[in-house]
């Protein structure tokens, strides 16, 4: 089998502005990524809305080391790169995602158990009910819109179930996830204000929560969240509405991505579309790990340096911003044979869509995996032939990988 070639670009590397929304729209992302991560791996890029740049990491190596020294690349002053630390408060998204041990190490430690491997196990026969019950309501048809329709309906059922968030109050949860994840793209609003209104509806969404669940405790996380203690401190108040914020967006945004990005790659590649579907239970963890890779719903992170350090070949000065680009790194030829081959029997496959380790690791990878693979594998045993109609609708975002609408046709089945 001939390997792939690796994609080009028509930009030049002064030409390439991974700050600008409009770059993500292009067809040759996978290109100029390729471009930099070859000849430019470590690259100031200057952000004129802000009037402050950033140093841009590509290299898989590089996004691994940066990811596991938080002392010396802290997150507490925000997480994407083209925030400040004002714009996180005023976003309300302060949670613990934006927080370095030994805070953070507390703050998870509340959560943990929520999302360990054991608990999600648990969990798997709500995820495989709610699959069914979403395939029961398209099967019929012959056509849906995948993202409406599917991809964004079973992941926010499920943390919305696992967090206790009342039936009635989920589509206002979704409406303002859509609007704080949408980067800038103008159909969710697509401005600081916008995005600044939908952060703080959801932190009070989540402070009303908290305070409800800790007068009348439920057999969810909110619950746990509320009552639980850390070497005998409770979480603080300030901490509550951001971190169930942080919960029900992250549990509802990446997993909605891959779903998405999973149908519209297996479209493109119908010879491993039917490698799957020779041994569909067989193949779908593999075949999960790889649509993570393919897709990386969350395309960067951002990290500030605490100190003068010099790394890559550069010398960052106390208070740049570093960028990590998980695209980029996820097709990394030094980390992946074959990186642009779509492969759902790829092993090894350390893919970083979930992070590359360290103390900010993914904490719903477990929970994010069992829903991929409950949904995808339900929709091919059911509808085979399921295929995208049309290429996707992008958002318009340098932050999440996102898909906002993508046609699907089948060959319509009896419920």
């Amino acid at each position: 089998m001939s390997v792939v070639p690796t994609p080009t670009t028509t930009l030049s590397l002064d030409e390439i502005n991974l700050a600008s929304f409009d770059f993500w729209m292009r067809d040759d992302v996978d290109g100029a990524l390729a471009k930099l991560r070859h000849e430019r791996p470590v690259a100031w890029h200057e952000h004129k809305d802000s009037g402050k740049g950033f140093w841009s990491f590509t290299r898989y190596d590089d996004v691994a080391a940066i990811t596991r020294d938080w002392e010396t690349f802290s997150s507490q002053y925000g997480i994407q790169a083209m925030t400040d630390p004002e714009d996180t408060e005023k976003l309300g998204i302060r949670s613990m995602i934006s927080t370095d041990p030994p805070k953070h190490t507390k703050l998870r430690a509340l959560v943990n158990r929520g999302f360990t491997p054991r608990a999600v196990a648990r969990a798997e026969a709500n995820v495989r009910n709610r699959a069914r019950e979403i395939v029961d309501a398209i099967a019929p048809k012959g056509e849906c819109e995948l993202v409406s329709e599917v991809s964004s309906v079973l992941p926010v059922a499920v943390i919305c179930d696992m967090m206790g968030v009342p039936k009635p109050d989920r589509p206002l949860v979704l409406e303002l996830t859509n609007r704080l994840l949408a980067g800038g793209d103008p159909e969710f609003g697509g401005t600081k204000e916008s995005l600044a209104d939908a952060g703080r509806r959801l932190r009070e969404y989540g402070l009303w929560l908290g305070k409800a669940r800790f007068e009348k405790p439920e057999d969810d996380i909110t619950s746990t969240l509320v009552q639980a203690e850390v070497d005998g401190e409770a979480m603080p108040p300030e901490d509550l509405g951001p971190f169930i914020l942080l919960l029900i967006a992250a549990g509802n945004e990446t997993t909605r991505t891959a779903i998405s990005q999973g149908i519209w790659a297996l479209t493109q590649f119908p010879d491993e579309k039917r490698r799957w579907l020779q041994d569909l239970d067989g193949r779908a963890a593999t075949a999960a790990e790889e649509i993570v890779r393919w897709a990386t719903p969350v395309l960067h992170m951002r990290r500030t340096v605490s100190r003068d350090t010099p790394f890559g070949g550069v010398e960052m000065k106390k208070d740049d911003k570093v960028v990590i680009w998980y695209l980029a790194a996820n097709r990394d030829e030094t980390q992946f044979t074959d990186p642009y081959r779509f492969d759902i029997m790829r092993e090894p496959n350390h893919q970083g869509g979930f992070g590359t380790g360290g103390a900010h690791f993914c904490l719903g990878a477990h929970l994010a995996r069992r829903e991929l693979i409950c949904t995808l594998t339900e929709l091919l045993r059911r509808l085979p032939d399921i295929e995208a109609t049309a290429p996707p609708e992008k958002l318009r975002s340098n932050f999440i990988h996102g898909i906002k609408r993508l046609p699907v046709a089948f060959k319509p089945i009896r419920v």
